[in-house]
């Protein structure tokens, strides 16, 4: 099917989402990466030989980790920070047009 418009008529969308399946994996990577920090912060509380008071750190970020690593994979469907407009105009180049001598005939051959 073919539309007869015109070229300077032409749109880009820049502004689209991440898939479903690209924004479920982003989430999962969040929750591995906390899950991780948590596990530092227990291994790091049990073997530093810190103060109390940097193990209480420790063991605060231990807990308060898994609470907000659920609650980022949770969030719903990632919305990407940088903002434009839904749509961006370009510049469209015209076609080469070459004009047939007046009276000359092309044939197949």
């Amino acid at each position: 099917m073919r539309h007869d418009r015109p070229n300077h008529e032409v749109s880009v969308v820049t502004s689209a989402k991440l898939s479903h399946s690209d924004d479920i994996t982003l989430r999962q990577r969040r929750y591995v990466i906390t899950q991780s920090a948590r596990i530092a912060c227990v291994i790091l509380a049990a073997l530093l030989p810190v103060s109390l008071a940097w193990k209480g750190l420790f063991m605060a970020g231990a807990v308060m980790l898994p609470w907000f690593g659920v609650v980022m994979a949770n969030a719903g469907p990632t919305v990407s920070r940088k903002r434009t407009d839904s749509l961006v105009e370009r510049p469209v180049e015209q076609p080469v047009r070459i004009a047939i001598e007046p009276g000359r005939v092309i044939d197949q051959d």
